[in-house]
């Protein structure tokens, strides 16, 4: 059987090769302010070429449009391109000027102003219909805002003006479609494949769609052709790779390998192998193209970091933690850099060096587990004061992720007496509103007994949202078992299900509060159907103690030692027995 590698350095591969994703290029340099009606020229005139300019133009402006691209021209002068691209969308709306629209679409993808593209790409499209750039540009922007069926209506109609535009973006979200949505898009793909079948993208769309349905055979198929044409095409050759893959054929990866053998100098198709060796299991090979690849560009941070993972997820630390700094010495990938090292630096004990790489790793996917492993060292090796500072420090630092710091500040000094609601106190000051501070809060205050600080800052958020299903969960559920408010207890659990039907933490503490107010099938029902969604011990503790008050102590003990299996020591259950006097085997 082999081993699958699930280091980070393999998520996503398949998808983002094989699918890709439409992005019409924008030019160098913002397009200037000057409109079909006004030249051809690419270059924004001067005033003297405006003063020399032709008396007779070429197209009439429009009198009311006149005023607008010049405040255009002047906005585009003076570099405020947010400006001169509202200006001349605004006016290729207005106007039936093609050279217009695309000079407005080019500097709309230029400020990367998606939505703005979207509509200009269409509006070309319409102008011009012989245009099959302006139709290609329409169908990516329709796909990109997940129009598959109208993209592929743009794509049908760049194609038959000899444009080939990316068909297989469509089948990125395929399966989320409905069924008659997901149908029409197959025919169309099927369409283009049957009209188009010596056009490499249509034939790598036709194949993937082939491969959702597991036709391996017709998939096998379409894209043979391709490779045919293209034997270095690295789309087809995952494509292949990935139904090899799919069919468990052995050595699914000899096609790739022969390619890699006949292109050396294809670096990403040897780091797509590579990757794909390690997801294999085949380590040593994985590690052999890496050393390859670097030899070749030794400062590539997208191979430093890939071989880096590599090397940290086959526990080679020092070859991990070479990379790493060579990284951060490029001032590249610095945030998955510096989180990696301070891992590496925590594991040698080395302390300080830990917490200097975790403190500097900005907001990003680590942000969060950054700090949280900064804090636990400091837990582990310091005092409630470096915790405070190093948070402290931290926000000064990021301070959009303060939010976020003052919950982490306060989870890490739970230890400390009164710390930990002391941070929550200096976050809510900082953020009165914040849900996740005043949740956090209410449940310190729950776990010191303080009810009525609880309630209050529990039904602080519900103010802001009534139909916060997690609080009313929380507050119905501390209610039953500090006091004796079993109705109104009820009531919020109850509408904290109608909002989140079926979340099995929910109907437990439903289950709870009907147990508490004496409705043992109701109960019964609620805690069977959670403890069969999610078998936790606590689930198991209140079903025990149902099945107990109802006389059938034999399936109470059965439930609460199924508990204890999973936690030896669970104290919901351990107290539920004891105060109920019960003896397990």
């Amino acid at each position: 059987m082999r081993r699958h590698l699930t280091a980070p350095f393999f998520l996503s591969i398949m998808l983002s090769v094989l699918v890709g994703c439409v992005s019409p290029a924008g030019s160098e340099k913002p397009p200037s302010a000057q409109t079909g009606a006004l030249a051809d020229d690419e270059t924004t005139p001067t005033a003297a070429a405006l003063e020399a300019a032709p008396a007779a133009l070429e197209t009439p402006i429009p009198e009311g449009s006149v005023l607008p691209l010049l405040k255009a021209e002047f906005a585009l002068r003076a570099r405020d391109f947010e400006l001169g691209s509202s200006l001349l969308t605004e006016q290729a709306m207005a106007l039936n000027d093609p050279a217009l629209t695309r000079r407005a679409l080019r500097l709309a993808e230029f400020i990367s102003n998606e939505q703005r593209a979207a509509a200009l790409s269409l509006r070309l499209a319409e102008l011009d219909p012989n245009d099959g750039a302006a139709a290609a540009a329409a169908s990516g922007w329709l796909m990109r805002s997940g129009q598959p069926l109208k993209a592929l209506q743009f794509a049908e109609s760049a194609l038959v003006l000899g444009v080939s535009v990316n068909i297989a973006g469509n089948l990125g979200s395929f399966s989320q479609l409905d069924d008659n949505t997901q149908r029409a898009v197959a025919a169309a793909i099927e369409s283009l494949s049957a009209r188009w079948p010596n056009d490499d993208e249509v034939a790598i769309a036709a194949t993937l769609l082939a491969r959702l349905r597991q036709d391996w055979p017709l998939a096998e198929s379409l894209i043979l052709p391709v490779l045919q044409r293209s034997p270095s095409d690295m789309r087809s050759l995952m494509l292949w790779t990935q139904l090899q893959i799919d069919q468990s054929v052995e050595n699914p990866l000899e096609r790739l390998a022969d390619a890699v053998t006949d292109y050396p100098e294809n670096t990403e198709l040897r780091l797509q192998y590579a990757r794909l060796l390690g997801a294999e299991g085949d380590y040593s090979g994985a590690q052999a193209q890496f050393a390859i690849l670097l030899a070749l560009d030794p400062d590539n941070p997208e191979m430093l970091s890939t071989a880096a993972l590599l090397d940290f997820e086959l526990e080679r630390y020092d070859a991990a933690l070479a990379k790493f700094l060579q990284l951060i010495a490029l001032e590249a990938r610095l945030d998955e850099a510096f989180y990696y090292v301070g891992r590496i630096r925590a594991a040698e004990d080395r302390y300080p060096e830990a917490i200097e790489a975790f403190a500097s790793v900005g907001p990003s996917r680590e942000f969060r587990d950054a700090k949280a492993r900064a804090a636990q060292v400091l837990i582990d090796t310091a005092f409630a004061s470096d915790i405070r500072q190093f948070f402290h420090d931290q926000r000064r630092i990021y301070p959009s992720a303060a939010e976020q710091l003052f919950l982490l500040e306060a989870e890490s000094l739970r230890d400390w007496a009164g710390e930990s609601l002391a941070a929550y106190d200096r976050g809510l000051s900082a953020f009165p509103q914040s849900f996740s501070l005043l949740y956090g809060r209410a449940m310190i205050h729950e776990s010191e007994g303080a009810l009525q600080a609880m309630e209050k800052d529990l039904r602080s958020i519900l103010a802001q949202d009534p139909n916060h299903a997690a609080t009313l969960n929380a507050l119905g559920y501390s209610l039953t078992n500090r006091t004796q408010r079993y109705e109104e207890a009820a009531e919020l659990i109850e509408r904290a299900l109608a909002l989140s039907p079926g979340d099995p933490a929910i109907m437990d503490s439903l289950g709870w509060v009907y147990y508490k107010l004496g409705q043992y099938v109701q109960s019964e029902s609620l805690l069977r159907e959670a403890h069969a969604a999610f078998p936790d011990p606590e689930v198991a503790a209140h079903l025990g103690e149902v099945l107990w008050a109802q006389g059938r102590e034999v399936e109470a003990k059965d439930v609460w030692q199924e508990g204890l299996n999973r936690v030896n020591d669970h104290p919901i259950i351990l107290e539920a027995i004891d105060r109920l006097g019960v003896a397990l085997p």
